[in-house]
């Protein structure tokens, strides 16, 4: 009795973690997250693998956060709808992978969205988008567009990095209106700023020459004469130099008339470390080792997370490194669509006052209200469903629901429908397949319907329709270049990337009840003709009775000393039997074991009288028909991954080597005391590529590492 007192409580323990996470559901506040995605590269032929490096962030601290485990991403297509779906394992805030890139996709612009669940339900505007570009030769000619769909996505994607943000308001005192044209576009990840001044008139041109100016608040940065050759002049400047979140840039004449000025907004330029290395020559088919030390990146930090990536340089300005996803979401906060709604103000108002200039700011508030649906997934992979009545659509609420899990083990666990007939269960953080049944309880008797929830967004933040008029010739030539040499790798079946499949069934590891109080392996005792013998004969506790043709399970309680009334939990094979004529009717040489426990048994919002498992060889629990109030699944959960070959094993010593992508090395580990060395070869496309090394230390400093590589 003392040892069954002692059973009681652990499993009261048990069950109060078990439902632990419903607890959310109460008005409690979170911490928001959000996604930095480094992406190895951001041009892609169709057909190829992206790779990419998740850093999920406290949106607060802006470290790592500690709060979900499961992240998703999806690739988004022009017209908002999603291509393809990951889920990643995150494990301390970071989590690495790939999807496939099919080759039926189109030319185009692309968004790969990420995002935790908790994430999602908390704010759309959360979402991480990172654009990519996708090269499809096949399918060019199909690319027009005047044949595309308008975008049916909600929202629309504002590249972090577009040139555009810096919105300018021309002036004059003259009456002839824009005299000159200020543009400005930031280059070299995102570090300098390309000012250029043009006239809109050749008869504005002073003969004198201008005055280009730029000021902050702390005085004047520069103040120069210029002369514009072709009706253009360019200047380059350090964000560093400018050293202010706003500067004033102006245009005069050499009298002091202003002919044009504007106001623009910097994120902040003081938070994350940038290096540059000095560029790195080398010949085709060399190796080179790279060793990186804690000290190369930062003093102030035990620990450094980073990620790898080295490709033929791209000529596309696409996605922002983490230094600048910091600084944007640190300035503006979380909320994309907020942002780019103030700087459209820009040009219908005055920004420059007469004694400093205005800054531009979104304030966030980065704590959520939690309701049913809005849950972090902290330790598991939460799987959320819906019961209904499948006639009339009601949900079913108020009634115990179970998932079992199929194998050897009896691994069940319970929930109880809310208001809205919606359950919800933990599975473990396991690659593999999943090997499930959610079942109603016995007692409800209606035909319902069990329905799960897709993780994944309807809809996601379409980046902007492509026009292949949007080519210039530089990045022509660049496509024109990896799509030559992906042609030449797949003459020679050279393949860049491999494909990993874990397509292992996970199974559970022990019985959610603890050890059986009696196990029978049948191949133990002599060969009978039925099942039905077995329990009469060898099975003490199980008592099998009939009425009105039907058969019925009990349980002899040896703390009671009587057989309870009540019908015990029956499974076969893990799943949840209500007819035992289901598990009666199999061959003797089917079934492996049956175990007993022959107790009142309390599990969550369960009460068991007494637990029969019965075990068959294949434990792969094979019944001809399910119960009217089963539902069985395989979840595969996180079973396909991709990784970048360094350099096939497959090449002969005279073979070309035509790889544009040379290196992605996504976990990286910097400690004081522990080194990492970059190993890769040189291949045989000559050109400029680039190393960028993204990463966090503990303390939440972004860093950022870039290196030129000639390959001659």
């Amino acid at each position: 009795m003392k040892n069954k007192i002692s059973i009681y409580i652990v499993l009261i323990l048990i069950a109060s973690q078990a439902i632990n996470f419903t607890s959310k559901a109460e008005n409690t506040s979170h911490e928001s997250e959000q996604i930095h995605v480094h992406v190895q590269k951001n041009v892609f032929i169709a057909g190829e693998s992206v790779l990419f490096k998740l850093y999920c962030l406290n949106s607060v601290t802006k470290k790592l956060s500690k709060l979900s485990k499961v992240a998703y991403l999806e690739l988004i297509d022009e017209n908002g709808y999603a291509v393809a779906q990951k889920e990643v394992i995150l494990n301390q805030g970071m989590g690495n992978g790939g999807f496939l890139i099919t080759d039926q996709l189109s030319t185009g612009n692309y968004a790969i969205n990420a995002y935790t669940h908790w994430m999602n339900t908390t704010s759309r505007e959360l979402t991480s988008v990172t654009p990519i570009f996708v090269f499809n030769n096949y399918n060019l000619i199909n690319n027009r567009v005047d044949s595309l769909k308008s975008t049916k996505g909600s929202t629309h994607f504002y590249d972090l990095k577009d040139n555009k943000r810096t919105l300018l308001q021309p002036k004059s005192n003259t009456s002839e209106e824009n005299q000159f044209t200020i543009t400005s576009s930031v280059e070299d990840l995102d570090r300098y700023i390309r000012f250029t001044v043009s006239s809109n008139n050749d008869s504005s041109v002073s003969p004198k020459g201008l005055k280009f100016q730029i000021c902050t608040s702390k005085g004047d940065i520069v103040d120069q004469t210029i002369e514009l050759k072709d009706n253009k002049w360019e200047f380059l400047i350090h964000k560093k130099e400018i050293n202010s979140p706003n500067c004033g840039v102006s245009v005069k004449n050499l009298d002091g008339e202003i002919l044009a000025q504007a106001v623009i907004h910097l994120s902040n330029y003081d938070k994350g470390r940038f290096f540059e290395n000095p560029p790195i020559n080398t010949k085709s088919q060399e190796k080179i080792k790279l060793n990186l030390d804690l000290t190369d990146f930062t003093n102030d930090s035990e620990i450094v997370s980073l990620s790898a990536s080295i490709k033929l340089k791209e000529p596309f300005q696409l996605s922002s490194t983490i230094i600048d996803y910091f600084n944007l979401y640190s300035a503006f906060g979380a909320s994309m669509s907020k942002y780019f709604d103030q700087l459209k103000k820009i040009p219908k108002q005055d920004w420059i006052e007469k004694n400093e200039l205005q800054s531009i700011w979104v304030k966030i508030e980065p704590n959520y209200v939690v309701n049913s649906d809005q849950y972090p997934e902290e330790e598991a992979y939460i799987l959320e469903g819906q019961i209904k009545n499948r006639n009339t659509k009601k949900a079913i609420a108020e009634q115990n629901t179970y998932l079992a899990k199929i194998g050897e083990y009896a691994d069940i666990s319970t929930f109880r429908t809310n208001q809205d007939g919606k359950f919800f269960f933990q599975l473990p953080l396991q690659k593999g397949l999943h090997d499930i049944s959610i079942q109603l309880n016995d007692g409800v008797t209606e035909d319902c319907t069990i329905e799960l929830k897709e993780k994944f967004n309807q809809k996601g933040f379409a980046p902007a329709h492509w026009n292949k008029k949007d080519l210039n010739a530089e990045q022509l030539d660049f496509l024109k270049n990896i799509y030559e040499s992906s042609r030449i790798r797949n003459i020679y079946n050279q393949e860049t990337f491999n494909e990993s499949k874990d397509t292992i069934l996970y199974r559970s590891q022990s019985n959610f009840f603890g050890k059986p109080y009696s196990s029978i392996k049948i191949d133990n005792f002599i060969r009978l003709d039925s099942l039905e013998e077995y329990f009469h004969e060898f099975i003490a506790p199980v008592k099998i009775s009939y009425h009105k043709k039907k058969t019925f399970f009990n349980v002899y309680s040896p703390d009671q000393l009587t057989v309870m009334n009540s019908a015990p939990l029956v499974l076969y094979d893990g799943l949840i039997i209500s007819d035992p004529r289901i598990i009666l009717n199999k061959r003797p040489s089917e079934i492996d074991k049956i175990e007993v426990m022959p107790y009142e048994y309390y599990y969550g919002k369960a009460h068991f009288y007494g637990i029969i498992h019965v075990i068959s060889n294949d434990k792969d629990c094979k019944i001809n028909q399910l119960p009217l109030n089963t539902e069985r699944y395989y979840l595969p959960l996180f079973t396909t991954n991709y990784s970048l070959n360094k350099k096939p094993d497959s090449y002969e010593q005279y073979t070309p080597d035509f790889r544009t992508d040379l290196l992605w090395e996504p976990n990286i580990t910097l400690k004081k005391d522990q080194n990492f060395e970059l190993e890769f070869i040189a291949s045989d496309v000559k050109g400029e590529y680039e190393l960028t090394i993204e990463g966090i230390s503990d303390n939440g400093e972004p860093i950022v590492l870039k290196q030129s590589i000639f390959i001659k």
